[in-house]
């Protein structure tokens, strides 16, 4: 699988670093390295730095200062790195270069070094320090009992959450990789790595500033939404003031105002306030349809909700993937595609008739309209490969929950499947090793596969009951992606650069209940998706949608089982195993 492979997060810093160095103006250098070479927005990139930082950064610019990257003056006067996590920093003379890090180059001043530059510098950095020093003090105020209490919901958040990276000052707090020191995929819950814990069993008047900065402003961050918040500072500096402009951006996204009583509470105060102005502002904008999704640029895991504007509709969906529902369903039944619940009922006539038998490789038709419609989404969207994934006995799941058995957050990845659908472009790109298509579309089914897996829990039951497995908070909002391809092992191994999930809950035992099934593209090169692309698989996700939910109905009310069997490895080997005269077996999307 290695013609997807993409290089290691090491080898792009470093590559970055000798890119910048060529650039000369100091201020072009930046914006490279800020941006890991353009691969996502400037401003996310800077808002990295800690506020002495973009001060030396903005003098530098004014000042026309160029980089050099000079063997024997490595690290001596000003300069220029990238942290092994990805950040750039601005050092000034006499500082010490952290470990790990990337050098640069050291700034040219060319005799227009400001003469005030280090007072002024100094006092922005007591600036921000000052201001972590008051959130001590406004946690030792609130007590030991308090601290213990966020240190252990933050624990548990952050075991069922994806990974998050921020930084306060020249610290940073993560679950991801080498570099955590949170619980997380890396460390586990009882490590001594996990910082939460080592704080537990410090008094809380030895807690550094910067620890109870991000422990307090990142349990105010988690208040003002969902447990999904803490990918949204992710690459950046978490600071009461970036919080407290960030938390009445979401206030004002979701139509409400800040009363006058909040606005003279005291800082800490008034930030608690306003984010359960947001959390709860929030809930009612869903409730009401609002549509959200977020984008989330993967160089630096940062997610950020925005809303969608108009609801998505019929006229979102792909011509060619419309007409493939005329058997189905009419223009008319199409235009309620922004309520699948609903459109559910479209379906029911069809259901019965999906589950028969089917022909050309498929056990029924469900099972093949399903591959076909993601095979039609996938060409339209311009995407290497599509899938949508589940569980194959949807049925049963709806019975047991119906009887409160919690068993489904005990069932294995083997009790899921995934429907991948290569395109032909991406089928073409293994015409050399053809043998590795096999297991690139298997490794992915099986990644998805895990997803289902992985989601379950929280809706089988209460989480403490599975407590001795690894599990996420399903997500509830459409996301775009761009420049996964470095971070996430599986998306390493198979070039999974831009990337579009919709997540699909199904209405079963009379609740909703998410992260059941979902529908995703990806494309391994080429441009990012963008808004149209997004709303494009946001439709046809609804579509599917609906058919699962019409094909969840009756399997919960009849006697009648059905479980899906195609999409396993032995499903894969078969349709895409070599042959000598005609190559990768049924590889190609059909022609729709």
């Amino acid at each position: 699988m290695a013609i997807l492979r993409t290089e290691r997060f090491s080898d792009l810093l470093a590559r970055c670093a000798e890119e910048a160095d060529s650039l000369t103006l100091v201020a072009a250098a930046a914006r490279h390295v800020a941006t890991l070479g353009g691969r996502f927005p400037a401003g996310l990139g800077m808002d990295a730095l800690t506020a002495e930082e973009r001060f030396l950064l903005e003098s530098a610019e004014a000042a026309g200062a160029t980089v050099h990257c000079t063997v024997a003056q490595r690290g001596i006067g000003d300069h220029m790195l990238i942290t092994s996590t990805g950040r750039l920093r601005l050092v000034v003379a006499g500082e010490q270069t952290p470990d790990g890090a990337v050098f640069v180059g050291n700034v040219d001043w060319h005799g227009n070094r400001p003469a005030d530059l280090d007072d002024e510098f100094t006092h922005r950095r007591y600036t921000s320090l000052a201001s972590r020093e008051a959130v001590k003090k406004w946690l030792v105020a609130e007590g030991t009992d308090r601290a213990l209490d966020l240190i252990r919901k933050l624990r548990h958040t952050f075991r069922h959450v994806g990974p998050m990276l921020v930084h306060v000052g020249d610290r940073h707090y993560t679950n991801l990789g080498k570099a955590s020191n949170l619980v997380g995929k890396s460390v586990g819950v009882d490590s001594e790595k996990c910082l939460l814990n080592v704080l537990e069993g410090t008094p809380l008047l030895e807690w550094s500033d910067e620890d109870c900065t991000f422990l307090t402003l990142m349990s105010i961050l988690i208040a003002s939404g969902t447990p999904s918040r803490t990918e949204e500072f992710s690459g950046t500096q978490l600071s009461t003031a970036r919080l407290e402009s960030f938390i009445r951006g979401r206030v004002q996204a979701y139509s409400r105002e800040v009363p006058e009583s909040v606005e003279g509470l005291p800082e800490i105060e008034r930030l608690w306030s306003l984010a359960a102005i947001s959390c709860g502002a929030r809930e009612s904008a869903m409730a009401s349809g609002v549509p959200v999704y977020r984008v989330i640029q993967g160089m630096t895991i940062n997610k950020e909700e925005r809303l969608l504007g108009t609801p998505v509709g019929a006229a979102d969906l792909p011509d060619s993937f419309s007409r493939l529902l005329r058997p189905y369903l009419t223009g008319a039944q199409l235009d309620g595609v922004g309520d699948p619940t609903a459109l559910a009922g479209a379906w029911a006539p069809h259901i019965a008739g999906l589950h028969e038998p089917a022909d050309s490789g498929f056990s029924t038709r469900f099972e093949e309209l399903l591959h076909e419609l993601v095979a039609a989404a996938t060409s339209a969207t311009r995407s290497h490969v599509g899938m949508s994934r589940g569980p194959k006995d949807v049925g049963l799941l709806g019975r047991l929950l119906a009887q409160g058995d919690p068993a489904p957050g005990k069932w294995k990845t083997s009790d899921y499947y995934c429907c991948v659908v290569p395109s032909a472009e991406f089928v073409d790109r293994f015409s050399a090793g053809p043998e590795s298509l096999v297991q690139v579309v298997r490794a992915i089914a099986a990644r998805m596969r895990w997803n289902g897996w992985h989601f379950m829990p929280p809706v089988a039951g209460p989480g403490e009951l599975f407590e001795d497995r690894d599990w996420f908070f399903p997500p509830s909002m459409p996301d775009i992606t761009e420049w996964t391809s470095h971070h996430h092992q599986g998306h390493v191994a198979n070039g999974v650069r831009h990337a579009i999930r919709v997540p699909l809950p199904l209405v079963l035992a009379g609740a909703t209940r998410p992260g059941i099934h979902d529908f995703r593209l990806m494309r391994s090169d080429g441009d990012p998706y963008d808004l149209t692309d997004l709303r494009a698989a946001i439709a046809v996700a609804r579509v599917l949608q609906s058919l699962y939910q019409a094909h969840a109905r009756e399997l919960e009310t009849s006697s009648a089982g059905l479980v899906v069997s195609d999409f396993g490895n032995r499903w894969y080997q078969a349709r895409y195993q070599v042959t000598p005269e005609t190559g990768p077996a049924g590889a190609a999307a059909p022609s729709v």
